[in-house]
């Protein structure tokens, strides 16, 4: 299985989109009310053309998730045109109770593959092969406007402008990394 983790705000919404909403939709239409109004069409067709090229499914690892269940993601998602199938959400953690503050997003996703056994070997490619095997994700992508994700997820990051969001460049990008099996991602020679 091949996973997109997918951030909203900033990938598939953006400066550039809601500059065209304000002088292009009216506020009366359907398709203006909350929080459909909030969804860059251009950028669901960018998000639709990678889940079309590789197969991926969605977890989602927005702040749209907290309160949200997966049903009402999918249901939010489908009729801005995502026809991708959202499997899951990252789960929130903190770092204490007595401490609310939460932890990088990264993190949050790197929690999320261990469930599902994915790791990360980063000292042999045989022992890599190995995890890769057992492993429920094969691959995965990170589209986010934010760069809080852990070092050993750099070469499945794909960093969305907050200007125009998710376009052709970072989905063929992502198409790119979803189609190599991991050994070949880490371990170019």
């Amino acid at each position: 299985m091949k996973i997109v983790f997918l951030d909203i705000d900033g990938v598939l919404n953006s400066e550039r989109w809601y500059q065209y909403r304000y002088n292009n939709v009216d506020p009366h239409q359907w398709s203006a009310q909350y929080p459909f109004y909030e969804i860059d069409p251009e950028s669901v067709k960018w998000l639709n053309y990678v889940i079309d090229q590789t197969g991926a499914k969605i977890v989602v690892s927005s702040t749209w998730r907290l309160g949200r269940t997966v049903e009402e993601l999918t249901r939010i998602l489908q009729k801005c045109g995502v026809t991708g199938e959202i499997i899951d959400i990252t789960p929130r953690m903190h770092f204490t109770r007595e401490t609310p503050a939460t932890v990088p997003r990264g993190c949050e996703i790197d929690y999320w593959l261990n469930t599902k056994g994915f790791t990360r070997i980063n000292w042999s490619k045989e022992k890599q092969k190995e995890y890769e095997e057992k492993a429920q994700v094969k691959n995965y992508v990170i589209f986010d406007d934010d760069s809080d994700m852990m070092y050993g997820q750099r070469e499945h990051f794909v960093k969305c402008p907050g200007f125009t969001g998710l376009g052709e460049e970072q989905a063929k990008k992502a198409v790119e990394i979803l189609s190599q099996s991991i050994l070949t991602l880490y371990y170019k020679q």
